[in-house]
């Protein structure tokens, strides 16, 4: 009888001293048995070296405008994998100022964090999102980043990167300068990025952007654009491809939520990083890469 009192109490004092782990750390008790994250392969290995050196190298990373730790996090991962080979763009995805895009603090929270990677010669390259609209001054954060329009295409060697405003989807006439950008000939070797903040495709907290979608991703298919990069979800997301496109979304520079899958996930994970794009003449190869310097995914798109 007191063997059996003492095992039934032994039983509830586990059971409390559970509860009691769940309500303190609630994320790390809860993700094993309801994560929803479709992890990579590759997921925690080591980063590898980059055996053949690329022709030119982006850093991409969204969501990032809180000026705080892990902003830095990342801009600090970026230096890091980057001592011998300079990146040499920088793509920003937008939520460049949280909480209301005030532009007074455009030094703050992107110049200065990310300041490492710029100084070294990394073209800066800013997308607007929701947040950057909320003070009204989203033209004067793009002056104080060098960018006279929210949409606009830079090249980065053999890279063109068309930059999208998707909070201004349903404008007409940044629809017809895509068309016209699509339709302009490449030389041989060109590649085709686009950068945006809503993503046409995800299972995250905010899901897919339907306007983006019927809006533009047709016409992302029609010109053979390979990769699509988009910000907003605070996760890691890539699409398997979509009309021959692979999404991507990468808004987890400095802010984290959890995340899901969809009929369209190749891989999510709801994991602070950012994104290592090498380009080659015959493929792009992305590595998403968290702070500590652990993979979270690896892709290769060919032509």
């Amino acid at each position: 009888m007191a063997h059996r009192r003492a095992a039934l109490i032994l039983g509830l004092v586990l059971a409390c001293a559970a509860l009691v782990l769940v309500v303190l750390y609630p994320l790390a008790f809860a993700t094993p048995f309801f994560s929803r994250d479709r992890p990579a392969a590759s997921a925690g290995g080591p980063v590898p070296p980059v055996a053949e050196p690329p022709i030119v190298r982006l850093a991409i990373a969204g969501d990032t405008g809180t000026g705080d730790a892990a902003e830095y996090a990342t801009a600090d991962r970026m230096r890091a994998e980057s001592r011998e080979d300079p990146y040499d763009a920088l793509i920003l995805l937008g939520d460049l100022i949280y909480e209301d895009g005030e532009a007074e603090l455009t030094e703050r929270f992107v110049s200065e964090p990310f300041a490492p990677i710029i100084d070294r010669g990394a073209e800066l390259l800013p997308v607007l999102g929701n947040h950057d609209y909320d003070s009204g001054e989203q033209r004067q954060i793009l002056e104080h980043l060098g960018r006279q329009s929210p949409w606009y295409t830079e090249q980065v060697g053999p890279v063109r990167v068309l930059v999208m405003d998707s909070v201004r989807v349903e404008d007409e006439e940044q629809t017809r300068w895509l068309r016209t950008a699509l339709a302009e000939p490449q030389p041989p070797g060109a590649w085709t990025v686009v950068a945006m903040h809503h993503p046409a495709y995800s299972a995250g907290h905010h899901g897919s952007d339907q306007a983006v979608r019927d809006a533009w991703s047709p016409l992302f298919a029609a010109a053979g654009v390979p990769l699509v990069l988009a910000g907003h979800d605070h996760d890691y997301q890539r699409s398997t491809p979509q009309d021959g496109v692979t999404y991507v979304v990468s808004g987890a520079g400095a802010k984290l939520r959890s995340t899901g899958r969809r009929d369209f996930t190749a891989v999510s994970s709801s994991t602070l990083h950012y994104v290592d794009l090498l380009v080659y003449e015959d493929r792009l190869v992305g590595r998403a890469i968290d702070p500590s310097g652990r993979l979270v995914d690896s892709f290769t798109i060919g032509r």
